[in-house]
């Protein structure tokens, strides 16, 4: 059986985790057999065991728990890491026969046998996928929304359908929280738009993605008692992911759950308080909206402008 291990970038945030979900998923796609091992420096093994591509997970976190975690039989070694060297010279130490990495101007760079040039201009999610694309060439938009489909049909629960997916979430802090007002008048910019033009034959319906740091956003969307509104609340990744897929269009903060949404190809507006290339992934179908007054305030982003970038990616279909 071929052993792959994977040293994935592990932090609290739920995003960091999920932007490496399509990769593992490619990798089952090119060897279903192989023992699939996911090494972190954090405790998110619930994260990576919950998947049905990951058959181990490990943690280690200084030099001698990489050392040890790292083993000279194994077929391929991924590693997704781009600021230490501690995982180069334990590849350079170890020599796993194939040997992926991102070279990002570190003296271990010529460890790799494969590599992708790290550029903080890429969205992470896609320079994930192009590290394993160096040594098998595939289409990485392809894989990741194939990915998000084959996570959206382990759904254990219905999930209502809705045409448009709102994420308002940025666990990460206000500063990352597009306020929920603006995005409930957002839906009402939608629906009157959308019905209005003959976009759509019937009115939409809006679901809206809340975690836990979301709850007082939650009881006051509830409050509005409105039928065409439908929540996903506290949702494991399946679930979400379902919804994103039978979606048309989904809005979202800097948040974990937003990858997923642009994992899937689907049109996609996402709401920054700043340019942030490396957590959205600019394509024809995908917009990035900031503060149009130079401010770094993400409240300050006007409703109007993330109206006409929702019109724009729905458009682009055409």
């Amino acid at each position: 059986m071929k052993q792959v291990v994977v040293f994935i970038r592990s932090m609290k945030f739920l995003g960091t985790q999920i932007v490496s979900y399509p990769l593992l998923y490619q990798i089952k796609q090119f060897w279903p057999d192989c023992h699939l091992r996911v090494v972190a420096q954090d405790d998110v093994g619930k994260h990576y065991l919950s998947l049905p591509w990951v058959d181990e997970f490990v943690r280690a976190n200084s030099l001698g728990e990489v050392f040890a975690a790292m083993r000279r039989q194994d077929d391929l070694l991924i590693v997704l890491h781009f600021a230490s060297d501690k995982y180069g010279v334990a590849a350079l130490l170890k020599r796993p026969r194939i040997r992926l990495g991102f070279k990002n101007r570190r003296i271990t760079d010529f460890v790799w046998t494969h590599s992708h040039p790290k550029n903080f201009g890429e969205y992470m999610g896609l320079g994930n996928l192009r590290v394993l694309a160096a040594y098998r060439d595939f289409d990485p938009a392809n894989a990741a929304r194939n990915a998000i489909c084959a996570l959206a049909h382990l759904a254990q629960s219905v999930v209502a359908p809705a045409d448009v997916v709102l994420m308002p979430g940025g666990g990460a802090g206000d500063w990352k929280r597009w306020p929920i007002q603006k995005y409930v008048e957002l839906a009402d910019a939608l629906k009157i738009k959308l019905i209005e033009n003959k976009a759509w034959t019937v009115a939409p319906k809006f679901c809206f993605v809340l975690g836990p740091d979301e709850a007082g956003e939650y009881a006051w969307l509830q409050s509005l008692g409105r039928d065409d509104f439908v929540f996903l609340m506290t949702q494991p990744i399946f679930e979400i992911s379902k919804a994103v897929m039978q979606a048309r269009l989904i809005v979202a903060n800097d948040c974990g759950p937003s990858h997923l949404a642009q994992f899937s190809g689907k049109p996609y507006v996402g709401v920054f308080h700043e340019p942030n290339r490396e957590w959205f992934w600019a394509r024809e179908t995908s917009e990035d909206v900031i503060p149009a007054d130079g401010t770094t305030e993400i409240g300050h982003v006007a409703v109007n402008d993330v109206f006409k970038a929702c019109l724009k990616v729905l458009n682009s279909l055409k």
